[in-house]
């Protein structure tokens, strides 16, 4: 099994979606991410951390919300995880039901499922190969910060 680069492990409140998001929000320098993309990745990570919150506890109890971000190569797999009801159709529903087609419109892939312990996971692939860099920009701007003189760090 892999180490994730970022684990997050909260209780699945709503005020907490947002210090998921905001620690997404370090990925544009760790990664040198383009705004869009990060918009985004951050998008698809909130509505699933939001389905969390809204879904998977229905019985009232407060349960964990954990979120687990790998980098590999140019593909960064998310992976939200609970230990709720699962994903299935509820006539009950809070919600409107465009929490998933977003987040697929927005990832390169996403994959529902439960993992071996019975989790319930929302596993999104983000691909940053066809993404615009920040170091992918050659103006004097974006290079000011570098330098090939003898001696410089």
């Amino acid at each position: 099994m892999t180490t994730p680069d970022m684990q997050i492990a909260l209780p699945a409140r709503a005020e907490n979606i947002a210090i998921v998001r905001h620690a997404f929000g370090a990925l544009e320098d760790a990664y040198a991410l383009d705004a869009q993309t990060l918009s985004d990745i951050r998008l698809a990570v909130t509505e699933a951390c939001t389905n969390v919150v809204v879904h998977a506890y229905p019985d009232g109890r407060e349960g964990p919300m954990e979120v687990f971000a790998t980098l590999y190569g140019d593909e960064l797999t998310v992976v939200v995880r609970d230990e709720g009801t699962g994903i299935g159709p509820r006539p009950d529903s809070p919600g409107l039901g465009l929490g998933l087609p977003l987040i697929a419109s927005l990832t390169e892939s996403v994959q529902l499922g439960r993992d071996d312990e019975e989790r319930t996971e929302v596993r999104m692939t983000f691909s940053l190969a066809g993404a615009p860099h920040q170091y992918d920009d050659p103006s004097p701007e974006a290079l000011s910060g570098a330098t090939d003189a003898p001696g410089a760090r």
